[in-house]
């Protein structure tokens, strides 16, 4: 298995990265994946709660993506990613929109599908246009 490609991964995207304009561009580029709207349907996603979405996903095994870093500060998420050994990986600039945030994914898909092949969580990752940066996870 190549450790930059998404070759044997499945990406979870929350409600922050939408469920078309991303998703569309990274599938494009061969990502499997599934979205908020896909797992929950359209009028439950907004309902599910975090830690529910965190701890199913991570479950099934998929990495998961976010708009935001907020999952590793705020407790209850941080806690659940702790818990389920989750690999997060969500944008250091969370006023992004559409393209630009699939963009940086792609930019980033080596290192991010290296370190999901090859480190197991718990772990939030900030993405930004010069590296991969790990987050402390605040949940104490």
């Amino acid at each position: 298995m190549n450790p930059s490609s998404p070759d044997g991964l499945t990406f979870f995207l929350d409600r922050g990265l939408g469920s078309r304009i991303v998703s569309g561009i990274l599938r494009d580029a061969g990502w499997q994946l599934e979205t908020m709207d896909e797992r929950y349907g359209k009028g439950f996603s907004q309902c599910v709660e975090d830690v529910q979405w965190i701890e199913e996903a991570t479950l099934k095994g998929d990495v998961l993506l976010c708009k935001d870093l907020r999952i590793a500060s705020n407790p209850l998420e941080a806690h659940c990613v702790y818990m389920n050994s989750a690999r997060v990986f969500g944008l250091a600039n969370r006023h992004m929109q559409g393209p630009p945030m699939a963009q940086l994914f792609l930019d980033r898909a080596a290192e991010v599908c290296r370190m999901a092949h090859c480190a197991d969580g718990p772990y939030v990752v900030a993405i930004s246009d010069q590296a991969l940066r790990r987050r402390k996870l605040h949940f104490r």
